[in-house]
Parts: structure tokens; C-alpha cells; sequence
């Protein structure tokens, strides 16, 4: 993907064809429209370059409100910026990690993500691709 900004929408490169598309980028919540290349019919968001991006929302002194909030970002911009297959979050090991996964639960019962675990205390991998 080139990532350049055209008018409210974003340019996605199809990995399958290399077939280049202008599209209005979705939401992860909204991960069950399919974006189809018009060339190949690959979903657009599904294809993955097995990649990981990692996020540390944890170590700023951050509170678990704007914790939560930069992990809901990151989750969205993973979707729609990368390619990535899954996201790690550094979360640390007290309340912001408790929080983050009460909410990847919450995330996984709706669809949105399709699997988390934790790497290790302070680290959790979240498969959404």
C-alpha cells in the first residue's frame, strides 16, 4: 500500500493482481464488508503480509481510558493502513492489561478480531487478519 491521501480516501494495492484501488477506508468494526479488487476479486482487507505492528499503550503514563483509546486506534490503522497480519500491544502487567483484554474478549464474541493471546504478562498478540 502507498498510503497517499486522495479526497477522504486512501490508495490499497491489491497483493494478489498489484491492481492499485482509491478507496474509502472501513473500520475494523465494520470487517465483514467485503472490499473486493476489481480485478481479481481478492478481499482487499483480508490479504495479509504476515507482518506484525507493535504498539506500546502502556508506558507513558497513560490511564487506562487513554490506553483503551490507543489500542482502539491502533486496531483501526492496522486494519486500514498495513497489511499486518496481527498487532501486538505492549500493555504491561496491571490494570491497562486487564482492561485491554476484557475489551479483546468483547472484540472476539462480536467478529471483530479473530483471536488474541498473551505473548507474555505485559505483551498480548491480536490476530485480524
Amino acid at each position: 500500500m502507498t498510503g497517499k491521501k486522495t479526497s477522504g480516501t486512501r490508495q490499497r494495492e491489491c497483493l494478489h493482481c498489484g491492481m492499485s484501488h482509491n478507496l474509502s477506508l472501513p473500520e475494523i468494526h465494520d470487517r465483514n464488508l467485503h472490499v473486493l479488487c476489481i480485478k481479481c476479486d481478492s478481499d482487499l482487507f483480508m490479504q495479509t503480509d504476515g507482518s506484525t505492528l507493535s504498539i506500546d499503550i502502556a508506558h507513558h503514563r497513560e490511564t487506562v481510558k487513554e490506553a483503551i483509546q490507543k489500542f482502539q486506534n491502533a486496531l483501526n490503522k492496522a486494519w486500514q493502513e498495513t497489511y499486518a497480519a496481527q498487532l501486538r500491544l505492549v500493555v504491561g502487567g496491571g490494570q491497562i492489561r486487564d482492561a485491554v483484554l476484557a475489551e479483546l474478549f468483547f472484540l472476539k464474541s462480536k467478529g471483530v478480531v479473530r483471536e488474541y493471546s498473551e505473548e507474555n504478562r505485559g505483551a498480548v498478540l491480536v490476530k485480524i487478519r
